[in-house]
């Protein structure tokens, strides 16, 4: 069996100690922790995080599952439960049910819950600016947190090359989340449930979360947009 490398995402604010135990609880409970390295990777960007994933994956044919601290933005917010339930329901499928997420990587490429197909701004935005627009949001599994394989990395651009494009998106948070299916690949959703996504939480970034701030369009965005 290929070894399995665990790398989680770690951006040092608000309650990340608490975040990050809970997710080592997780991989030791389930007994993933037993089978795997973990890489935590302390950065301002996830993408620097997948960048070393990447690298790694350069000399090794390992299995891989990528994590992320979700949730640190939204501590002492009324929307901290919110998105603590949504970081849970990820973690009981990626992690508790490790072994079949990762079984799927002998057929895919990349295995994860709540995929999106490319979206028009116009078709879900309620900002009028987007009323005609052709901007669209990327494919995504809107969790962000996936299985994947040395082969497949292999094949993708730089991460940070990547994020360094030019874009008309009003956030460069979508880099860090499209960057794993950036490339043709054979992609696994396990399980579909948007009612897990906290909806309410992104609709109100500016009114409960000190950390983001008003742009021009009405968009909202993070003083930092790597970190919406």
């Amino acid at each position: 069996m290929k070894e399995t490398h665990i790398y989680i995402h770690t951006w040092k604010i608000n309650n990340w100690k608490e975040i990050q135990e809970e997710q080592l609880r997780y991989i030791d409970e389930s007994g993933l922790g037993d089978e795997s390295s973990i890489h935590i990777c302390s950065y301002d960007s996830e993408l620097k995080t997948q960048l070393e994933m990447w690298e790694h994956a350069k000399n090794y044919d390992c299995n891989y599952l990528y994590l992320h601290n979700l949730g640190t933005t939204w501590h002492g917010t009324e929307y901290e439960e919110l998105t603590s339930n949504w970081r849970r329901w990820i973690m009981n499928n990626v992690v508790t049910k490790y072994q079949e997420y990762r079984g799927y990587l002998k057929d895919h490429d990349v295995v994860a819950d709540n995929w999106k197909d490319d979206s028009y701004f116009r078709d879900w935005h309620s900002d009028p600016m987007y009323k005609d627009s052709d901007l669209y949001y990327p494919r995504n599994f809107c969790t962000n947190m996936w299985w994947t394989k040395s082969e497949y990395l292999r094949t993708l651009p730089h991460p940070i090359v990547y994020e360094s494009q030019p874009t008309d998106l009003p956030t460069r948070r979508a880099f860090a989340e499209t960057w794993i299916v950036s490339n043709d690949g054979d992609f696994k959703e396990v399980v579909s449930d948007f009612s897990k996504e906290p909806i309410e939480a992104y609709k109100n970034r500016k009114k409960k979360n000190p950390l983001f701030s008003k742009t021009d369009g009405g968009v909202f965005k993070n003083k930092d947009s790597r970190y919406l």
